[in-house]
């Protein structure tokens, strides 16, 4: 949940522009008056369109805990000017006042040395690349090494990117990504989930799956596996995309799916339940497809993207935490 809390009437006004930006890109939120919001603990971010000084003195120390884990904070002004206060990278902080930004005329205001230059710190470029979460010491040596010159930066030979401020980029056959030529980060597992009515045409799924990735910033060469239930194994609209893809599809039984149902509280749907025997396909099928390819638990698998609808089809993305 993100939450966008405001003071003034003009505060107001520009909280239902973010809200909108966020419901077009499936980012859980809420807009709250300052006299009626208060902290759960369990929020993804903070957007406050009031002074910094209220943020800083008010309510910072109750949201600040760990650099690693802490929600992001942003302070937009009512010139929509954006500053990404707190947990800017493996927060997304950058990110969302960036995507805010772009779509209500906005401007970010960077403080961070990395930002203000230009580059892009081993933290932020973990989060754009999907990768684990880089060890302190490396975030701090190499965020104060990219100022001073470009560093080498090794990926896997499939990935299409050619420019990323701060890298010098080469590629290797290896799954890892090297950073400064010894440290080594891990990408994460991404699998996309799909669901579509019977004798789906072939375009619809595509543009479903597109728009899906747009959504979550994440190019389909990003994308590890596809994945559905066992119903829709022979569905020629989907197999001929993923085929178009050229990535594996899992298929999943029924049981498989009902399963994740139990061990996760995600929405339900009787239509579905009534028509196929299963409460949903997408979002279980990703969640099954991350733990498929990393044997991880439920509970270190992140659902990126709950399940979107497009023409008849369902996406929902999954990655390992």
């Amino acid at each position: 949940m993100i939450k966008i809390v405001y003071i003034t009437k003009r505060g107001k006004q520009i909280s239902e522009q973010i809200k909108k930006v966020l419901d077009y890109f499936y980012y859980e939120n809420k807009v709250e008056n300052i006299k009626d919001f208060k902290i759960n603990g369990d929020e993804k971010g903070f957007i406050f369109i009031m002074a910094t000084g209220i943020v800083l003195r008010k309510f910072l120390d109750k949201i600040k805990n760990d650099k690693f884990k802490d929600p992001f904070v942003i302070v937009c002004n009512e010139k929509k000017e954006l500053i990404p206060l707190l947990s800017n990278h493996l927060g997304r902080g950058n990110y969302f006042s960036k995507l805010i930004a772009n779509h209500i005329n906005g401007r970010v205001i960077f403080t961070t040395a990395t930002d203000v230059n230009g580059k892009i710190g081993i933290d932020e470029l973990s989060k754009i690349l999907f990768l684990e979460t880089p060890k302190r010491k490396d975030i701090l040596k190499i965020n104060k090494k990219i100022l001073e010159e470009d560093i080498n930066l090794i990926v896997p030979k499939h990935w299409k990117i050619k420019n990323l401020n701060g890298y010098k980029i080469s590629y290797h056959d290896k799954y890892d990504v090297i950073v400064d030529n010894k440290i080594k980060l891990k990408p994460l597992r991404i699998c996309v989930g799909i669901g579509a009515r019977k004798n789906i045409e072939r375009y619809k799924v595509f543009w479903a799956i597109k728009k899906g990735l747009f959504l979550r910033s994440i190019p389909i060469w990003r994308v590890d596996a596809f994945a559905t239930v066992e119903d829709k194994k022979d569905e020629r609209g989907i197999l001929e995309t993923i085929n178009k893809f050229k990535k594996p599809l899992f298929i999943f039984k029924k049981e498989e799916i009902n399963e994740v149902y139990k061990k996760i509280n995600l929405e339900k749907s009787e239509f579905v339940y009534k028509n196929i025997g299963v409460y949903g396909v997408s979002e279980p099928a990703s969640i099954l497809a991350v733990k498929k390819l990393t044997d991880k638990n439920y509970e270190n698998i992140e659902l990126l993207l709950k399940k979107f609808k497009k023409d008849g089809v369902t996406v929902a993305i999954s990655t390992e935490q």
